[in-house]
């Protein structure tokens, strides 16, 4: 890391940092300043770089429980749209999908073994296949 990358890493010890109250705060200071110039009112101006301080502020604050409460609280209020902007549950991409609150695997299939009920994960597609329990140590024989 360069000097300057250790001199923000040690500027940045002990304080709050992003989160997505920032985040959400320095988009809504952006839509603020582009609108500004196409409308000309210097109070959006204003009121954007009033914003920016801020975010400022609240990143390089040390109070950090102060800052998660009013991340989370900000979550909070924003729950509903966030649910309903990014789909069923807010889980895309990948080889899994959210659903119903659990992560659903489409590469592997869950099994119970027969000796102890503990639920064992194989791969889909494999065939006929010998599993071997590793808690208990039985082994079967599954298609799957």
């Amino acid at each position: 890391m360069n000097r300057f990358g250790m001199w923000f890493a040690n500027l940045m010890r002990g304080r709050y940092g992003t989160d997505n109250l920032n985040r959400f705060l320095l988009v809504i200071a952006l839509i603020l300043v582009i609108a500004d110039m196409f409308i000309r009112w210097r109070v959006l101006y204003l009121i954007a770089v009033i914003l920016l301080i801020y975010v400022y502020c609240r990143m390089f604050s040390r109070n950090v429980n102060a800052r998660y409460r009013e991340n989370q609280k900000f979550l909070q209020l924003t729950a509903r749209f966030r649910k309903k902007s990014s789909g069923a549950g807010g889980y895309a991409g990948g080889s899994t999908s959210r659903w119903n609150g659990k992560v659903k695997d489409k590469d592997h299939k869950i099994l119970r073994c027969p000796g102890c009920g503990e639920k064992l994960r194989v791969p889909k597609g494999a065939g006929k296949i010998n599993i071997s329990c590793p808690h208990c140590g039985t082994k079967f024989i599954k298609k799957v």
